[in-house]
């Protein structure tokens, strides 16, 4: 089984909204990274989501694939786990989408991480 580790994240700031990824294939050390621009009326939470989503859709093949996820967003990495509600309408609809695409994959595990040791940023 392939191993990788991905690291999300969701920016705002005045100038400008986007999403972060970094995948590592833990067998070649190999590493993408990836920025997408959001809409600026994208909020945070959304915006992190967006960062998962983004990293889950640039697999092209998941079947034999494990993913270590790491974020910096309990709100998200505790929803995606289930101990937190997901109440906005437009978070349960990405929340949806994450975990459908994490139902592709072989195994997956989602942690917590302080900023600091996000390798996305």
């Amino acid at each position: 089984m392939r191993k990788f580790t991905v690291h999300f994240d969701g920016n705002k700031t005045p100038q400008a909204t986007s999403c972060t990824y970094v995948i590592v294939d833990e067998q070649t050390k190999k590493q993408k990274e990836e920025t997408v621009k959001l809409p600026n009326e994208t909020t945070v939470p959304e915006a992190e989501y967006s960062g998962l989503i983004a990293a889950l859709k640039s697999f092209q093949k998941t079947e034999d694939v494990e993913v270590d996820i790491f974020g910096d967003s309990q709100l998200i990495v505790r929803q995606m786990t289930g101990e937190y509600e997901c109440k906005k309408a437009e978070l349960r609809v990405l929340r949806s989408q994450a975990r459908e695409l994490l139902n592709q994959f072989a195994k997956w595990h989602i942690t917590w991480v302080p900023r600091g040791q996000n390798k996305a940023k």
